[in-house]
């Protein structure tokens, strides 16, 4: 019925093995940093988005505190587009690139209209953006192009996988 001591040692011991191996081959097959497993570009990217997202949110507190509604709320509009523009370069989505064109837009756009305000950080937020525009444009180019690759590597190794055999028989 019940288990010697010796017996509950062996198996806890051979699943204490078993739980190496597979943190071992969960690492071997994860990439060792960020760096190595998002292109030089597109990381560098992303942490100048984030940079900017950072700055455009304290921007952000600073004019809700002095009532200015109508940068408060570009602000916070831009904020949200570089958050979404990060989140789909992070992920390298097939997106990127179409949204970056958005992204860019928006930019422009918002960089234009904040020109006016007093609020404090809004200039270092404009001077950001303006300098992170062309940065989107080859970020989200690039993973598009990765993209793209990876597709044709795919469609090329199942065009050379055999097609399996259906039996004859019908239901």
């Amino acid at each position: 019925m019940g288990q010697s001591p010796q017996q509950r040692a062996g198996r806890q011991r051979s699943q204490q093995q078993t739980g190496q191996q597979y943190q071992q081959q969960q690492q071997q097959q994860q990439p060792q940093s960020f760096d190595q497993a998002v292109p030089q570009q597109v990381s560098q990217a992303i942490y100048q988005l984030e940079e900017l997202e950072s700055d455009a949110e304290w921007a952000h507190g600073q004019a809700m505190k002095s009532g200015d509604r109508s940068t408060s709320g570009m602000l916070a509009d831009l904020t949200q587009i570089i958050h979404l523009q990060k989140t789909l370069l992070l992920r390298q989505s097939e997106f990127a690139q179409t949204f970056g064109q958005c992204t860019q837009q928006a930019i422009q756009q918002s960089t234009q209209q904040l020109q006016q305000s007093q609020a404090p950080g809004v200039q270092q937020v404009i001077r950001q953006a303006q300098q992170l525009s062309q940065t989107i444009h080859q970020a989200s180019q690039q993973v598009t192009q990765q993209g793209q690759r990876q597709q044709g590597q795919s469609q090329q190794m199942g065009s050379q996988m055999p097609s399996p055999q259906v039996g004859g028989q019908s239901f």
